[in-house]
């Protein structure tokens, strides 16, 4: 079961280096509406830091102090309350809005790039492990982050679910393309989560959890994008491995359907942990 409780060890394998490189400069966008809007338009977004620490620590956290700004925007900054809630104002319709969490405990967290709609965003979310606790699991697991690069991870998220709810998250049977841009690789990756919470390098599509990874990414702006599988040994095992009537109550489109994801944009920066979090990462669509 995807919990708050058991997110952590996830999220855990992916922080960056404890030295953090600084932010580059992605300031682009004006303050006075973005390419594609209503010029001078503007909407706000807030949402929620989570913050997974230690098991004996109570396993997740609430971010409060944390300043939340936009990268391509900086002046437009603000600071997560006690509940770790927080609203940027102003943000550009049109424009790319990236979201950036800085805070002394944490690593330096961005969420997927975001085209700003016509209406407020009213759930965005961080998910970022503190230093602590992805020193011990990093170094527990043998995964060693470069702080010249930027490690990633999104989840396939089935329809209609998103961080909190009960129960499974993930679209089982997807598999991640990424388009990297010129001379730019990974190290490694996509590495699947397996149902329980924990990567596994032996998988070849997605879990249950839905949870995927890419460690020490060169830095550059990535496009990663989902699809069902489709290679009929793959379907074989994957059918294998959840029957349909041992899983009634799970979401099994991708053995019968070749379900449409939406596309995420990450800007890779050095030192930077990103993390497109439901409901704002590798979405379903609906069947049509």
């Amino acid at each position: 079961m995807m919990t708050f409780d058991s997110k952590w060890i996830s999220l855990a394998l992916l922080g960056s280096a404890l030295a953090i490189a600084g932010c580059s400069d992605d300031s682009s966008v004006s303050g006075t509406g973005g390419a594609g809007g209503t010029p001078g338009a503007t909407v706000s977004v807030s949402g929620i830091a989570w913050g997974f620490t230690l098991p004996g620590q109570g396993g997740y956290d609430l971010i409060a102090g944390a300043t939340i700004s936009v990268l391509e925007i900086p002046e437009l900054s603000t600071t997560s309350d006690s509940e770790g809630k927080f609203t940027v104002e102003g943000v550009p319709v049109g424009s790319q809005a990236t979201f950036v969490l800085e805070h002394s405990r944490y690593p330096l967290a961005y969420t997927k790039t975001h085209t700003i709609p016509e209406t407020d965003i009213v759930d965005l979310t961080f998910q970022v492990p503190n230093n602590g606790l992805y020193i011990v699991i990093e170094t527990g697991l043998e995964i060693t982050s470069d702080p010249e690069k930027c490690q990633m991870v999104s989840t396939f998220t089935r329809v209609g679910r998103t961080i909190g709810d009960a129960g499974h998250h993930g679209q089982a049977g997807s598999i991640l393309s990424i388009e990297a841009p010129d001379g730019a690789a990974v190290e490694e990756g996509p590495i699947y989560f397996g149902d329980n919470v924990v990567p596994d390098r032996a998988r070849t599509y997605a879990s249950l959890d839905g949870g995927v990874l890419i460690l020490n990414a060169d830095p550059g702006d990535y496009t990663l994008s989902a699809s069902c599988v489709s290679d009929p040994d793959q379907m074989a095992a994957f059918v294998a491995e959840y029957p349909p009537e041992t899983y009634p109550d799970e979401d099994l489109r991708c053995q019968t359907e070749d379900v449409q994801f939406e596309s995420v944009l990450m800007k890779c920066r050095p030192g930077v942990f990103l993390n497109a979090s439901p409901s704002y990462g590798l979405q379903a669509q609906p069947a049509e």
